[in-house]
């Protein structure tokens, strides 16, 4: 994935989480689950896509990579917006398994100027991907004006970075996750102002649906009764001593 659109993501992720009422020092007190995914995800992704390697082993190295990363956003998916990275790179990782190597469409490679119409059908390509194959419209088919060219998963993996980033600076997470936002330095409770939330999607969304709560017992408190009745007060039935 292109490092300039990552870097992207991760500013407005940040300016938002800051909007919402976060704050930007919420970033370094995060304490994720299975990190180590994570960075080793990222290293092998940038090997793969910077190095001019070709073949299995690539392809290879490049499953091994999406697959670290999958991972981590599946244990840490109850982070707002982490949805939306699992199923991006779970698109990314089923297309390049079904061909063995991520398809690039010869159009989008045209179309961001890449290569010339007559080669894009006889070029190789590096870091484990190749032109054409099986559902290429899944894989590397969307140009960008700047020479590059990114799949539909990509593009569901920077919104969500962005929600995740976003979520993160606010401390937001869904259901209390696996406890990677529950504790630590800068916690807050529920109560704190842009920190917290459902308990999980179904029920963020199922508050939107409630009317107002169904009025029980008698309507009005008995010091209210006189003010119904025009100020008068009920005279009492009971017998006075003489």
């Amino acid at each position: 994935m292109p490092l300039v659109l990552t870097l992207l993501a991760v500013v407005i992720g940040v300016a938002l989480g800051v909007k919402w009422g976060g704050q930007a020092t919420n970033l370094l007190a995060w304490r994720p689950v299975l990190w180590e995914a994570l960075l080793g995800g990222i290293v092998l992704t940038m090997l793969v896509d910077v190095l001019p390697w070709a073949g299995w082993f690539t392809v290879l190295l490049s499953i091994i990579a999406m697959g670290a990363l999958l991972a981590f956003a599946v244990l840490n998916i109850r982070v707002g917006g982490m949805v939306l990275v699992v199923a991006g790179i779970g698109l990314n990782l089923l297309v390049t398994i079904l061909n063995w190597g991520t398809p690039v469409s010869a159009w989008a490679l045209e179309t961001a100027g890449v290569v010339d119409d007559a080669s894009a059908a006889e070029l190789t390509l590096t870091g484990g991907r190749h032109v054409g194959g099986f559902l290429v419209i899944f894989g590397d088919a969307i140009p960008l004006p700047w020479g590059q060219v990114i799949s539909i998963g990509d593009v569901m993996v920077y919104i969500g970075l962005a929600l995740v980033v976003a979520s993160v600076v606010r401390r937001y997470e869904v259901g209390g996750g696996f406890g990677s936002m529950s504790s630590g330095p800068g916690y807050r409770s529920r109560s704190g102002i842009g920190y917290g939330g459902p308990r999980d999607y179904r029920d963020a969304l199922d508050a939107l649906g409630r009317g107002p709560a169904p009025r029980r017992g008698p309507g009005l408190h008995p010091s209210r009764l006189d003010s119904r009745s025009g100020g008068r007060r009920r005279r009492s039935t009971r017998p006075t001593n003489r």
